[in-house]
């Protein structure tokens, strides 16, 4: 009992220096201290991550939206007052950030990304692009990231459901909606940059 109430009172008075660390490195960077301002971000990317990583499982939407709080950490940074504990405020911020990405999916969810079919980007491809052809769009899925790739072809080219393809990729299927309406935006993307390129 003793033991752990000392393991407990070291986690404590660690944790409690690392505060008052971060909160001085955040102070210093409202100064213009720009190395303090690149220590405090590595500072804090690990809290970032183990908070975000106890609420989501799959780490590259995790990860996304890591580097989101980042970025709304730095927008705000001008706003933290140094005299208050600084862990309060990085979660605040992590949280709102993790809020706002539920919901934002949460209305994904709703409706079946089956919606948003490859055959349907295809077809409204092929009015607004004449240009498009299987092997140009077989070349647009080819440069997507790995996971965004697989999403694609299990969904659309299998013919998998959701629940299908998120067992199969060992993810959620709120997950693999994500991943795919990540893929068909970024194939869009793609799409319209060969054709810029085509009518140069």
């Amino acid at each position: 009992m003793e033991n752990s109430e000392a393991v407990q009172d070291e986690n404590e008075q660690r944790r409690q220096e690392n505060e008052r660390l971060l909160s001085a490195l955040l102070a210093k960077s409202q100064q213009g201290d720009a190395r303090a301002y690149h220590q405090f971000l590595e500072e804090i990317l690990p809290i970032v991550r183990r908070f975000l990583g106890a609420k989501i499982r799959d780490p590259d939407w995790a990860e996304d939206i890591a580097q989101e709080v980042l970025v709304s950490i730095h927008r705000a940074r001008a706003s933290y007052d140094p005299d208050r504990p600084v862990f309060p405020w990085i979660h605040a911020i992590a949280h709102r950030r993790y809020v706002d990405h539920m919901r934002k999916w949460s209305r994904i969810s709703e409706k079946e990304i089956q919606g948003e079919t490859l055959l349907d980007l295809q077809a409204k491809e092929d009015k607004e692009h004449p240009f498009l052809v299987q092997e140009v769009l077989e070349r647009a899925i080819e440069q997507l990231p790995p996971r965004q790739k697989r999403a694609v072809r299990l969904l659309k080219y299998d013919g998998l459901s959701v629940r299908e393809a998120a067992a199969i990729m060992e993810m959620t299927e709120t997950a693999v909606k994500v991943t795919a309406h990540r893929a068909y935006r970024a194939l869009r993307k793609i799409l319209q940059q060969q054709e810029d390129y085509e009518n140069e």
